[in-house]
């Protein structure tokens, strides 16, 4: 079947014109009964569906000739096909209805054009040309025009002739890089805690230049992941700043030989407040060693300290302490 554009309509198209038809009372009955991945599939459809007329509704479904073909033409436009689904999820979500497992991937682009401008850059500039031009397509021209002004001449040129150039995009590919984007700017939890253990291990070993130089790029291309990370920033001083409860958490699964080792040579006060959180017995060890402190190498004070830290990062990770007000 051929609309007014000489296009096939898809079967998910057909479904929004029928549900659109039907006004929003009747087609919210339906709604409720499509699953969350049905519901995503109808909303990325209405993305390149085209304007129907009433004379290609009366093509869809015959029964419906003698209602619409009274009155005023009928007009299905692909944003009310939208607004109608978004509507009833939001109507849902107020419920407590189940439908409200389905996220709109509309919310991705509503999110993204809510990011900062050099934000935005950077993350279009990590992207091919294509995929660039589509998202400023998607932005809208006021928001778009000022994201071009951070590109290059060339670079702006090539940008506008591909958005102009620009054809029907399919669901499939619309769904890729959505995805894509809820993956990289807007979805933390999908990713282990692990790979921010393991970056902010990696941020704490430099310098404190180049530490806030690695954040501020991360930041820019994923702000999301980026904050995670900066929360977990810690070094081997921030002990002095961790609760007493948390302190005596982190060091019951310290070693003893390995504390003393990292407090050698530390500051007189943070030596203190660590040995406090330790066991009587334990404590009263690790004095007597730091009172004869042994000729030991700076490396191997640095790998005790380095490997205290890494605790906390675990410890901050499980749950088990806080240190999202202290970071480095």
């Amino acid at each position: 079947m051929s609309t007014g554009n000489s296009r096939a309509l898809t079967g998910p198209e057909k479904v929004g014109v029928l549900l659109l038809a039907l006004g929003k009372q009747r087609a919210s009955g339906l709604l409720k009964k499509f699953n969350p991945e049905e519901l995503n599939i109808l909303v990325r459809s209405a993305e390149i569906m085209p304007t129907i007329t009433a004379a290609e509704l009366e093509r869809i479904v015959d029964e419906f000739e003698s209602q619409l073909g009274q009155g005023t033409p009928f007009l299905g436009r692909a944003e009310d096909v939208r607004r109608l689904v978004t509507d009833v999820i939001s109507e849902n979500r107020s419920s407590g209805d189940p439908s409200e497992q389905f996220t709109a991937r509309q919310d991705v682009w509503s999110q993204l054009s809510a990011l900062p401008d050099d934000v935005l850059t950077a993350h279009f500039e990590s992207q091919s040309p294509q995929v660039a031009a589509y998202y400023l397509d998607r932005l809208g021209s006021e928001r778009a025009s000022t994201i071009l002004k951070s590109f290059s001449p060339a670079k702006r040129n090539d940008l506008l002739n591909r958005i102009l150039g620009m054809g029907q995009v399919a669901p499939q590919v619309i769904e890729a890089l959505e995805s894509g984007l809820h993956d990289e700017l807007f979805d933390i939890d999908h990713r282990s805690s692990d790979k921010y253990v393991a970056l902010a291990g990696i941020l704490n070993n430099l310098d404190k230049e180049e530490s806030t130089q690695a954040l501020e790029y991360l930041a820019s291309i994923k702000p999301k992941d980026a904050e995670a990370i900066r929360k977990m920033l810690f070094k081997f001083e921030d002990l002095s700043k961790l609760a007493a409860r948390a302190l005596t958490a982190l060091m019951d699964g310290i070693p003893v030989e390995r504390t003393v080792l990292a407090l050698q040579g530390a500051d007189p006060e943070l030596q203190t407040k660590v040995l406090s959180a330790l066991a009587p017995r334990a404590r009263r060890m690790a004095e007597a060693e730091l009172q004869s402190p042994a000729n030991v190498p700076q490396r191997d004070i640095a790998d005790a300290r380095r490997a205290i830290v890494d605790s906390v990062l675990r410890l901050s990770a499980e749950g088990v302490i806080d240190i999202s007000n202290i970071a480095a």
